[in-house]
């Protein structure tokens, strides 16, 4: 097993608290002081605020409860504050918010991944707009915000007023490709850059032994797992744009699955693909050596623990990363995590909002981030060669394992989890290195200006949608939906039930289920928001160096 500054392990911790947070989630090595990061001082003296944290369970008896711990006094001693921590279990945050603001007792500051409920307390004025207190008593956020204009963007509610807070995450590669570039230098291949190159590729892999073994048992790409980047090459995204307006295109649903059902029918993938319903088949069949192009999706492994599993598995195994191939449609980039994302508003009932602005501006800074992930030094870690060496590990576990929540505001990018995990490899290795460079790879085809995306913008700044328009997108969209099951049975059904005939009884079931409905609200949405949401531009184009 390979020794890395960082272990596979807590690679995977990390994906784990991303995905717990929304998000994908934390961020880099860099750390750094902020001039705006308040400090103890005369100017705070006596001030005191609330402030919601999400009760997980996880935080050692003692070390302390969720309202009284370690880092709820270092908060307090660093910003002149006397902070009340208010504990809202994880799994029922919102019914538990919605009590306290019903009761007239919920916390300063509320901090809730959920936009919908967000929302809601705009739409009742449980929420105070924050502009001019910004202005008045911030440093850190201020800049941020000068910095990342979406944040303001993003969050100012249609009465043009600013009221969330939300914090800058990077960007992280959650889709992406990978190829066996052993084999194609066996083959005598290039690279695909278009859909039918890849289909050709993928067919000689499938049929010319290129393991060398005698057999037939090569696959040339995934379906499941990551195989949603079909979709993405062919643009089939839920909504696109046509005309000016927001639509469901069914024409490029038909054109990504019937791409599927030629490679299906010409026994280029798993036949058994559909059982596969985790995806942890496909990741067999790759890392042992039986998959040429693999798709992955929300997941740093395969350029770390997959590749090394892959390595041991076929020493002579070579990967390398390529773009999504362009398709009929464009030449697209798959959807990445979403950099910016709002998470606290200020209750409206706040008494001392001049605390609450400077404890954002704290829980804001480059100084609390890092703190965050190493703890304090002397207690936590001590430098050696400019290096922190944690002094005991299990102490720094029980300690800092569980402050992923206190992560949720400001400048979380300078502690970019996907540059920590590139920064983890001794590139005086020469495999080490061999990951670093795929990693970056990765990170460069994948984010970047010269592709737009197959997504009008990141799912992450779509709508929250009513409870209605909820019911028809749960059951024409989401995960095992019975038109996904048309398609698949369009796949695996030979030319007893084609694409065509798939794609006209989708069309007929979604609107017999109200999908016209859920389009035209989509329509609306855009029409009346097309100037304010967060776009392609936007999005591309922050800057994350210091």
């Amino acid at each position: 097993m390979i020794k890395k500054a960082l272990s596979l392990s807590t690679l995977a911790v990390m994906a784990a608290v991303m995905a717990l947070a929304g998000c994908s989630n934390g961020k880099s090595a860099e750390s750094g002081k902020s001039s705006g990061s308040p400090s103890s001082s005369s100017s705070a003296a006596n001030h005191s605020m609330s402030m919601s944290f999400y009760d997980r369970g996880s935080i050692a008896p003692d070390v302390g409860t969720p309202e009284n711990n370690l880092w709820t006094k270092f908060l307090s001693e660093k910003t002149g504050i006397s902070l009340k921590v208010v504990p809202i279990p994880r799994g029922e945050s919102v019914q538990k918010l919605n009590t306290l603001v019903a009761s007239g007792s919920a916390p300063d500051l509320i901090l809730e991944y959920d936009p919908g409920f967000r929302n809601q307390l705009y739409l009742q004025k449980q929420i105070m707009p924050i502009d001019d207190l910004i202005e008045e008593y911030s440093t850190t956020y201020k800049e941020l915000m000068v910095k990342f204009p979406l944040l303001k963007k993003l969050g100012t509610h249609d009465d043009g007023k600013l009221y969330e807070v939300g914090r800058v995450l990077g960007y992280v590669p959650n889709m992406y490709m990978v190829i066996r570039q052993d084999w194609l230098d066996k083959l005598n291949l290039t690279a695909p850059t278009t859909v039918d190159e890849l289909y050709q590729v993928a067919a000689a892999f499938a049929t010319q032994d290129p393991d060398d073994n005698g057999k037939k048992d090569t696959y040339g790409i995934n379906l499941v797992g990551g195989g949603n980047s079909i979709d993405q090459m062919f643009q089939n995204v839920n909504w696109i744009l046509q005309d000016g307006k927001l639509v469901k295109d069914w024409d490029r649903a038909e054109a990504a699955n019937a791409f599927r059902k030629k490679l299906f029918d010409d026994g280029i993938v798993d036949k058994d693909f559909l059982n596969d319903k985790n995806g942890k088949k496909a990741e067999q069949d790759f890392v042992t050596g039986k998959t040429g192009i693999y798709t992955a999706a929300g997941s740093y492994k395969v350029f770390t623990s997959l590749y090394e599993t892959l390595r041991k598995n076929v020493p002579e195994a070579k990967l390398t990363a390529i773009a999504l191939p362009a398709s009929p449609f464009g030449h697209f980039s798959p959807d990445f995590n979403t950099p910016v994302q709002m998470t606290g508003m200020l209750n409206a009932k706040t008494e001392d909002p001049e605390a609450a602005i400077k404890m954002i501006d704290y829980l804001s800074s480059p100084e609390w981030v890092k703190t965050t992930y190493s703890g304090i030094e002397g207690t936590h870690y001590k430098l050696e060669d400019g290096k922190e060496v944690p002094i005991d590990a299990e102490k720094n576990k029980k300690e800092l394992d569980w402050l992923g929540d206190f992560r949720m505001l400001g400048g979380q990018y300078v502690n970019n989890e996907f540059d920590t995990a590139l920064l983890s490899f001794d590139q005086s290795k020469p495999f080490e290195k061999e990951l670093y460079d795929l990693g970056k790879q990765i990170f460069s085809l994948n984010i970047t200006k010269e592709r737009p995306l197959a997504v009008i913008t990141l799912p992450g700044f779509l709508p929250t949608l009513p409870a209605d328009m909820q019911f028809i997108s749960k059951n024409l969209l989401d995960g095992g939906n019975p038109i996904q099951d048309l398609w698949n049975k369009a796949i695996v059904s030979g030319t007893s039930y084609t694409t065509e005939q798939a794609k006209a009884d989708a069309m007929n079931l979604w609107k017999k289920s109200d999908g016209d409905k859920l389009e035209a609200w989509y329509q609306d949405w855009y029409e009346n928001n097309k100037d304010t949401i967060a776009t392609q531009d936007d999005i591309l184009t922050m800057d994350f160096s210091s």
